[in-house]
């Protein structure tokens, strides 16, 4: 009998290996490329969450604080009567559009006011396939000012809605001692916990305004310094104070506080990473060193992502200023159909609540499909551009506490 040996693989055999082998090989593959996806899938939503939880927890810290005044609240100073909110920016103390328009930074009568991107509103489309866009200031309703817009660096996107929020800080020191004239000081308690509470958030802190539960002053202080146990403001008609302290600026002893006078604003712009455009929520500090005439902002970004920002604003049903608000929110309106129309001011001294929508993206790619449902940001519909970022709207309210009138 013959025996025949082993000689190596047939030709077929060598086939049919190398087909389960590729076969084998491009399971593998599509199991990598699966758990690929899945895994930027997961950190694009991550991320999102992430990105959407820094930017409401910056907007509803300061956005609360809105009608902050010391002791009461703006309105209750507005409502008390002339010479109840004061300051010194004016030129005439009864005209609050008597601040000249460089310094519309400055604006303490308008605590909160929002200014609305052209053709954003609830009814509206906003196109983002482009991608974003730096706007002008006519993109907004009413438009910026000149004064803010131009501060503004890296310059607001066009689309997204601007917030604009002036308060007194919730830090405070004790006034020991007031003088009025020009000049007029005002001594403060000197300890840690007093004025050097003022100074943690600002180094140098220049606009200030003085407090109790009856009367309130915003103004610049021309000199701080070190005088016998105590900070002693000096406050003259120089930098950008127009008038002084006069007769009418008296304070209860023992509750008279002075406190950080905060001016920000809330917008988005971004920032070029090589040949992409990374949108991000910014906020710019305005302030003015003491005895300085210019109106400086620090911008920070707060968190990087931020694509598109609508906001509307919930206001009392009784807007005329000289009535009392009622804490009844009868309508939600956007910045530019704010009631009433022809007297602007006192329609965002009746604005008692927020509602903010943000549309987050990842940064990176994260496979995502395109969207087959509509999405609404505040009742905006967003056209979003196929680039396989994640994207999703995050949306809240935030009731602006010290406007929360007979609740």
């Amino acid at each position: 009998m013959s025996r025949r040996l082993q000689q190596g693989l047939s030709l077929i055999e060598l086939m049919v290996a190398l087909l389960l082998s590729g076969l084998l090989l491009l399971g593998l593959v599509e199991i990598f490329s699966a758990s690929r996806a899945s895994y930027q899938m997961a950190q694009g939503l991550a991320r999102t969450q992430e990105s959407s939880r820094f930017a409401i927890d910056a907007l509803q810290r300061d956005a609360r604080m809105s009608g902050h005044f010391g002791c009461v609240s703006d309105q209750a100073h507005f409502y008390a009567g002339n010479g109840m909110f004061g300051e010194l920016f004016l030129s005439n103390r009864s005209n609050y559009a008597s601040i000249p328009s460089a310094r519309e930074a400055l604006r303490f009568d308008y605590s909160v006011r929002g200014y609305e991107a052209r053709n954003t509103g609830p009814a509206d489309t906003l196109n983002l396939t482009a991608g974003p866009t730096n706007g002008a200031a006519g993109d907004w309703v009413p438009a910026l000012p000149d004064a803010l817009f131009n501060a503004l660096n890296p310059a607001p996107i066009r689309g997204s809605d601007v917030l604009v929020l002036r308060v007194l800080s919730p830090e405070s020191a004790e006034v020991t001692g007031f003088t009025t004239g020009n000049p007029a000081t005002i001594r403060v308690n000197p300890a840690e916990t007093q004025w050097g509470s003022l100074t943690r958030a600002v180094a140098t802190p220049g606009l200030f305004g003085i407090a109790d539960c009856r009367s309130v002053v915003l103004f610049q202080a021309s000199a701080v310094a070190d005088v016998t146990g105590a900070k002693v403001l000096t406050v003259r008609t120089t930098g950008v104070n127009q008038i002084a302290f006069d007769g009418s600026d008296t304070f209860a002893s023992g509750q008279a506080r002075l406190y950080r006078a905060d001016s920000y604003l809330y917008y988005l712009g971004f920032k070029l990473v090589g040949a992409d455009k990374i949108p991000s929520l910014y906020r710019a500090r305005f302030d003015a060193a003491p005895g300085t005439d210019t109106i400086v902002p620090t911008i920070e970004e707060i968190v990087e992502g931020v694509e598109n920002m609508q906001l509307l604003f919930a206001q009392d049903m009784i807007t005329d200023p000289t009535q009392p608000p009622t804490g009844v929110i009868d309508a939600v309106r956007t910045a530019s159909s704010l009631l009433p129309a022809s007297d602007s001011s006192g329609g965002w001294q009746r604005v008692g609540g927020m509602q903010v929508g943000l549309l987050i993206r990842s940064i990176d790619g994260a496979s995502a499909q395109p969207r087959t449902a509509v999405t609404r940001s505040l009742g905006t519909q967003l056209t979003l551009p196929d680039d396989q970022r994640y994207r999703t709207v995050y949306e809240t309210n935030i009731a602006l506490r010290n406007r929360l009138y007979g609740n």
